[in-house]
């Protein structure tokens, strides 16, 4: 893999694990600080009931029954410590207790601080990772008892939550990273078989290899589709290409040939009349030569999918009737009868010069191989096959030699002349020239004969339009 694909699978999996890592962390935010008002709400709440305690002691036993009761608690709210103050309006203290193990807090700063009971004081000591938080009460006008006591507890279960959480950050960023590897490596397979795909396509020059559809996400599925139709239409057109290249070079070899032989003869000859019946045989086999690279031309844009249909709504029976018009004339010297049945209702969708191209190669070669005497009818319907596509289907009728059944489905193929007066004229292009038309009508063309009683030739063109992608497909 190229650099650039590593470096967006890498990319791909460094987000999603600091996408993971964000979720952790808000989560661990949220949680953490939850939990600490949750136990702060706690200590405040047991340090306001043991201030109402001790006032209530006060109101009803005064002052020296308040000091006896500190004494009593021990200085321990559960197995927590804590101390008392009591300070006059001044702010002097007038009875302090407190555990020795706290010498190290400034608890005489509390002098310095304002008397007032929505407060909450914090102390401090280098010696400890805790704080004491105070709280106070008024006892009366003129004394206000203040309680200290110990964040420690609340401390240590915060540091086992962080420190919880730091084992958790490792694991799931080495959990985030190995989902991120999977998603990542699940995401690009499409893109790695395409890639390989295109690889094996520029090492061997072959474009028959295709991308393997597999399963993903709704839009790399679509790309692998559209890669490999556009993989197919090119195949298409390469082949048809090469083709049409082979055969030029084969075909055109002959032509080529006596043209040059008949203008090297215009060339040597001093006879005036003679120089220009070359000249003319010349001028005939270039027309021959390019109506013969035009209809290959036309069948290959045809084949490969790229020739433009302008689609219209053609009254068939006036088509066929422009095609009668056109061979009026050869099929009367060949003592040939042209019959039109179609109703005059009849609507076929396409491309009209395209469809004309069609109609005229069936019957100029049903009026070739006709016997004098012969009719050629075209025969249009609708499309009676029970297909979903509605369309109309028309059938040129000949009563010439026929075909053997070998050949029904030869006749198709480019420059075939069968074995049937072999020496009428003709590229032998022009039913393959029709079936690459009619095919990228979308329709389906048919060849049915009996042999010594004539051939049928069927081509049906469906109302919607439907694309091809391939002649090949048959």
């Amino acid at each position: 893999m190229s650099n650039s694909g590593i470096s967006t699978r890498l990319r791909l999996t460094v987000l999603y694990t600091l996408i993971s890592i964000l979720s952790f962390l808000i989560l661990f935010a949220l949680t953490f600080f939850s939990l600490y008002r949750t136990l702060q709400q706690d200590d405040l709440r047991e340090m306001q009931s043991r201030l109402l305690s001790y006032w209530a002691q006060y109101q009803t036993g005064g002052f020296d029954l308040l000091q006896d009761e500190v004494s009593v608690d021990n200085l321990m709210i559960g197995e927590r410590p804590f101390f008392v103050r009591v300070a006059s309006r001044s702010n002097e203290t007038l009875f302090f207790s407190y555990p020795n193990i706290w010498e190290s807090f400034n608890i005489a700063g509390l002098e310095l601080m304002p008397l007032d009971p929505s407060q909450i004081h914090v102390l401090n000591s280098p010696d400890y990772e805790y704080d004491l938080e105070v709280a106070g009460i008024w006892l009366s006008e003129d004394r206000f008892l203040q309680l200290g006591v110990s964040s420690e507890n609340r401390t240590r279960l915060l540091t086992l939550f962080r420190r919880n959480f730091l084992l958790l950050s490792v694991a799931i960023l080495a959990a985030g990273l190995m989902v991120g590897l999977v998603i990542s490596r699940r995401a690009f397979r499409p893109i790695d078989r395409l890639t390989g795909v295109a690889r094996q396509i520029v090492e061997t020059g072959r474009l028959d290899a295709r991308v393997e559809r597999g399963t993903g996400s709704a839009e790399l599925t679509q790309l692998v589709d559209l890669i490999n139709e556009m993989l197919e239409r090119i195949d298409t057109l390469v082949s048809g290409l090469k083709n049409t290249v082979d055969m030029v070079a084969h075909d055109l070899r002959t032509p080529i040939t006596r043209l040059r032989a008949r203008a090297e003869l215009a060339l040597r000859t001093e006879d005036a009349g003679e120089a220009r019946e070359a000249l003319v045989e010349t001028v005939e086999q270039s027309d021959e030569i390019l109506r013969m690279v035009g209809t290959l031309l036309d069948i290959t844009e045809a084949e490969s999918g790229v020739m433009n249909i302008d689609r219209e709504s053609i009254p068939l029976r006036a088509l066929a009737e422009e095609i009668v018009d056109l061979f009026d004339l050869v099929a009367e010297e060949r003592e040939v009868s042209l019959r039109v049945e179609c109703d005059p209702a009849l609507i076929v969708t396409g491309d009209r010069v395209r469809l004309r191209q069609v109609f005229s190669n069936l019957v100029d070669n049903a009026i070739k191989f006709s016997r004098p005497g012969g009719t050629v009818r075209i025969v249009g319907e609708e499309d009676a096959r029970g297909e979903k596509r509605a369309g109309v289907c028309v059938t040129v009728h000949d009563e010439g030699v026929g075909l053997d059944p070998s050949e029904l489905q030869r006749v198709w193929e480019r420059m075939y002349r069968g074995p049937v007066q072999p020496n009428t004229p003709g590229l032998g292009l022009g039913l393959s020239l029709v079936r690459a038309i009619v095919h990228a009508h979308g329709g389906t063309v048919d060849a049915t004969s009996r042999p010594g009683r004539g051939a049928s030739f069927t081509v049906c063109i469906p109302d919607v339009p439907t694309r091809i992608s391939s002649d090949r497909d048959g």
